[in-house]
């Protein structure tokens, strides 16, 4: 073997020794390492497990007294004595005036400002204000309801609709004469026998919304005066009823005359079904009484205003769907709402540019029918029947409440 070659197995063999022999010194130490690392941890746990001996519960006690202490008064329980004695004077009117004029009085100790509009030949015609600066020229207003305004949205979803007056300008427009300053506003329909009859409007000229526990309210005392008019219709009360205010009663002033419930173009006439009496036919003679004071509220519509139709009887109310139904109901809006929201979302500039120009649904026409037919697909057919709530959101919220926005469809 030549010397270069010895010189290379020499070296070679001399470093595989040390470096076994640096292994094993490596390992030695990663072993006290580990040692010492695992009785750390075990030390670490003991102390930890001995943590809860060291918390003082006394001082955490009195720092949740302290806590509790500045906290204000639980809220007292709700109190519907006012609702109560509402409810209490809209069942004293005796008619179909005294009814609604004991409604709007009631109405104005929750509402700032409140009005009613008989519906009419396809419109809202003022009868009754009460809280404007001009309450008097309700009667000259005639709102049709094919405008863009809360009345229409109203009629035609037959529910309550709240909202700001910057989401319906044409209802402010509607209303001005009246006096100016709305902010929020409410719609209440009126609904006699499955048809809407008159629509409750109230507004504030200090709030940016009508609140809603007022809202609950108002929307309460127009079903319930839905139901005494129904009643009245049916079995209208006695004349030793009919005198005046129960004691207790909060007066109400004389009611402006309604329009005839007996005519076909009357939307009270089309609600309740009734007729003009023959003239043939008097009424008989009462038994031997004294006479009955007259009403001191309001003049007494025509006895042919609560005449019953002998027709078959008519469709259930909208308030008296099932629990079903209401729930059926609710979630076809929820999901309308839902579709034409996520519509809106992905094409914002759209629906700006389409708002000015007018041409919306040219713009979007391919998401809203898509949309549309999810909607058709999810909701069942009674309910797409009864009310088309998918529209209703189009023209709500991709529309801002102008229907001509949406252009042709």
């Amino acid at each position: 073997m030549g010397l270069e070659d010895d010189l290379k197995a020499r070296t070679s063999a001399l470093i595989s020794q040390q470096m076994a022999n640096w292994v094993v010194e490596i390992q030695r130490a990663i072993q006290g390492h580990q040692a010492t690392l695992v009785s750390a941890l075990d030390e670490l746990g003991e102390t930890v497990a001995r943590y809860d001996e060291k918390v003082d519960e006394s001082s955490i006690a009195g720092a949740i007294s302290e806590v509790l202490a500045q906290q204000p008064p639980a809220a007292a329980a709700a109190d519907y004595s006012g609702l109560k004695a509402s409810i209490a004077a809209i069942e004293k009117g005796t008619n179909l005036s005294e009814v609604l004029t004991n409604l709007m009085g009631e109405v104005m100790r929750h509402a700032e400002r409140a009005a009613m509009f008989i519906v009419k030949n396809n419109a809202a015609v003022g009868w009754n204000a009460r809280g404007f600066d001009h309450p008097e020229a309700v009667k000259a207003v005639t709102i049709p309801l094919t405008a863009d305004t809360i009345f229409r949205i109203v009629h035609g979803s037959r529910s309550a609709t709240r909202g700001h007056v910057s989401q319906s300008p044409a209802t402010s427009q509607a209303l001005a004469r009246l006096g100016g300053g709305t902010q929020g506003m409410i719609a209440v329909p009126l609904i006699l026998r499955d048809k809407v009859a008159a629509i409750l409007y109230c507004d504030t000229t200090q709030q940016e919304e009508v609140p809603a526990g007022t809202a609950d309210v108002v929307e309460i005392m127009v079903a319930f005066s839905a139901k005494v008019i129904d009643v009245l219709s049916a079995a209208p009360k006695t004349a030793g009823t009919a005198g005046g205010t129960s004691p207790g009663m909060r007066p109400t002033a004389p009611a402006p005359p309604v329009p005839e419930m007996g005519s076909s173009s009357s939307g009270f006439g089309r609600a309740l079904g009734a007729r003009p009496a023959p003239a043939a036919a008097p009424a008989p003679a009462p038994p031997p009484a004294a006479p009955a004071p007259k009403p001191a509220t309001a003049p007494p519509l025509r006895p042919a205003a609560f005449t019953p139709a002998p027709a078959a009887p008519a469709a259930p109310a909208r308030s008296a769907l099932s629990g079903e139904d209401q729930k059926a109901h609710e979630d076809a809006k929820r999901f309308a709402r839902l579709v034409v929201s996520e519509i809106k979302l992905y094409n914002e500039a759209k629906v700006t540019e389409g708002r000015k120009t007018k041409d919306i649904y040219e713009r979007l026409k391919e998401d809203i029918e898509r949309g549309r037919q999810m909607y058709m697909d999810r909701v069942p057919a009674p309910v797409r029947d009864a009310s088309d709530y998918f529209q209703d959101e189009l023209v709500r919220i991709l529309a801002g409440g102008d229907v001509g926005a949406l252009g042709p469809q």
